[in-house]
């Protein structure tokens, strides 16, 4: 969230937010003492102390979410299904064609496409073949508890 700044009858201050992880940090940095309002030179001060600790914050929060990326590649929905593992109705010359669509995010930024016909292989193969270019392009290996969930969640489509 960042620095927010809130001026309420109980005083003007500076709100600095971050949730990393489980952890929420909430820290309040206050432009009154005793009730009025600090000089200009402090309250400059005060939103320099603020800024670094966002600043700081900051890059615990993205350090935090780069191991939790390269920690599991694979993420999932709340209903079960692989994010980037779609099932789609294409509409082509007046028939309609079942596919999986796949938006494989790789490790680099890019992204890899492609779709796999389930009217062509059937729902089973191709739920099979959709995971196995997903362990391909990312190199997951297939005995591990990530490809067992990844397995599972065929339930979901």
């Amino acid at each position: 969230m960042g620095v927010s700044e809130n001026n309420a009858h109980y005083g003007h201050r500076l709100r600095v937010y971050r949730k990393i992880g489980d952890v929420i940090y909430d820290e309040v940095y206050y432009l009154t003492e005793n009730g009025k309002p600090v000089t200009k030179k402090r309250e400059r001060e005060i939103r320099a102390q603020a800024r670094a600790r966002d600043k700081e914050l900051l890059a615990m929060q993205k350090e935090y979410q780069q191991e939790m990326e390269a920690a599991n590649p694979i993420k999932f929905h709340s209903d079960g299904r692989i994010v980037g593992l779609t099932r789609q109705q294409q509409h082509n010359k007046g028939r309609v064609v079942d596919i999986f669509k796949l938006r494989i995010r790789l490790p680099d930024g890019s992204i890899s496409w492609g779709s796999i016909s389930i009217d062509l292989h059937g729902f089973d193969k191709a739920f099979d073949m959709a995971l196995d270019r997903i362990v391909e392009v990312l190199g997951i290996n297939r005995r591990t508890k990530i490809y067992r969930k990844m397995k599972a969640a065929k339930k979901a489509y």
